[in-house]
């Protein structure tokens, strides 16, 4: 890329007339930055702080359509300055059919005015700093993310298995009805130690659900006698 006019390009719009695209890609490349630079201008222009009017003084021979146009702060942006706000590069990149928008930022650094180096090369760095933090942490957020479903999945049985365990409590008799029984298990000659297990296998559930109504009815008989 040679430039054709020095002058200009120091001016804050990019003019693609100022240069000569050694190849159709950095002529494509070159229209594109040119035009998502300018869009994002445009876009600016319409913010409270970017499209704030900032009043000049006269200077040289101004048409009279240029003196009733203010310039606002958006007028003053370089176009690299321009190239690294929002998501412009990724634009750049999708308009001249670049993969990446690196491709665009490194050709935008050798047409970039030596004043705007900087500019572009903080923007570089930081955006292939963030790209380096991605990729180390990718892995780790992969496993927290596994180790999420892994917890949700596991909740997700535990809520099942309670939740059959419910069912399976909802189906044992009311205690009346439950000692009731025993005893008839009791006067037909079964030992004490085998009513609980004959009973939870009466109503589908564990020897120890029984155990545990019954212990609490035996306690409960208990500190109404102390009474």
């Amino acid at each position: 890329m040679n430039l054709a006019v020095l002058t200009s390009a120091t001016t804050t719009k990019l003019d693609p007339a100022d240069f000569e695209p050694a190849n159709s890609k950095e002529l494509g490349m070159l229209l594109a930055i040119a035009e998502a630079t300018e869009e994002k201008r445009t876009a600016l222009r319409d913010d409270p702080s970017w499209g704030a009017r900032i009043p000049t003084p006269p200077r040289g021979l101004r048409t009279v359509a240029q003196r009733g146009q203010p310039l606002t702060v958006a007028d003053y942006l370089p176009w690299p300055a321009l190239l690294t706000m929002d998501r412009c590069a990724d634009d750049a990149a999708r308009r001249s059919g670049c993969e990446d928008r690196q491709t665009v930022l490194d050709f935008a650094l050798s047409i970039c005015p030596i004043e705007q180096w900087m500019t572009l090369l903080n923007f570089t760095a930081q955006y292939s700093a963030i790209t380096k933090v991605a990729k180390i942490l990718s892995p780790l957020i992969r496993g927290l993310k596994d180790k999420e479903a892994r917890i949700k999945q596991g909740a997700s049985v535990g809520g099942v298995k309670s939740a059959r365990e419910r069912q399976k409590k909802s189906n044992v008799p009311q205690l009346a009805k439950l000692l009731q029984e025993r005893q008839g298990l009791l006067d037909s000659g079964k030992d004490l130690k085998e009513t609980a297990g004959i009973l939870a296998r009466r109503y589908g559930v564990d020897a120890s659900t029984i155990r545990r109504k019954l212990r609490g009815a035996t306690i409960n008989q208990a500190k109404g006698s102390q009474q």
